[in-house]
């Protein structure tokens, strides 16, 4: 993805996958896509959710089951700055070519890359359980739009600092 002329460079590379930020001040990457339940929704079975998320939406932790959102590693806030959590991101299953919008909800391990909300995945038919379902192969395309309040289904999210790095 890096071509002459361009201001593109790699953020980081996490589970095999460059995170690019383009010189459209852009963040772009392409790996799997695990599910997250974290929020104040229900667990799904899964023993690691959290009832908190990173993002909080009207005072509360986000709901997985309703939130269409993206889990972000610390690499790339520390790669654009610290307004990231709130942003609007768009996320496109190449299999089957569905996309959605999403906001930058929460914020995950340093070493893992690619995981969305149940809400995110249904609207991608991807298996929506954070149990079972998920896609392992490098076919889910995310883009980030740092710094722009995030839009989705009707509801406009507000952008928040972190200091996560």
């Amino acid at each position: 993805m890096h071509k002459e002329g361009t201001m593109s460079k790699i953020i980081d590379t996490i589970e095999g996958e460059d995170i690019i930020l383009g010189d459209d001040g852009k963040v772009r990457y392409k790996p799997k896509a695990a599910i997250d339940a974290d929020g104040i929704g229900p667990s799904h079975g899964d023993p690691d959710k959290q009832d908190d998320t990173s993002l909080h939406h009207d005072g509360n932790a986000l709901n997985a089951d309703v939130d269409q959102y993206i889990v972000v590693p610390p690499a790339i806030i520390a790669g654009v700055g610290p307004i990231v959590l709130g942003s609007q991101a768009h996320v496109t299953n190449t299999l089957n070519g569905k996309t959605c919008d999403a906001v930058v909800g929460d914020i995950g391990p340093h070493k893992k890359l690619g995981e969305i909300s149940v809400a995110c995945a249904q609207a991608l038919d991807i298996p929506s359980s954070p149990v079972s379902g998920g896609v392992d192969e490098h076919v889910v395309e995310y883009v980030i739009e740092p710094g722009v309040p995030a839009e989705v289904n009707g509801v406009t999210y507000e952008l928040q600092p972190s200091s996560a790095c």
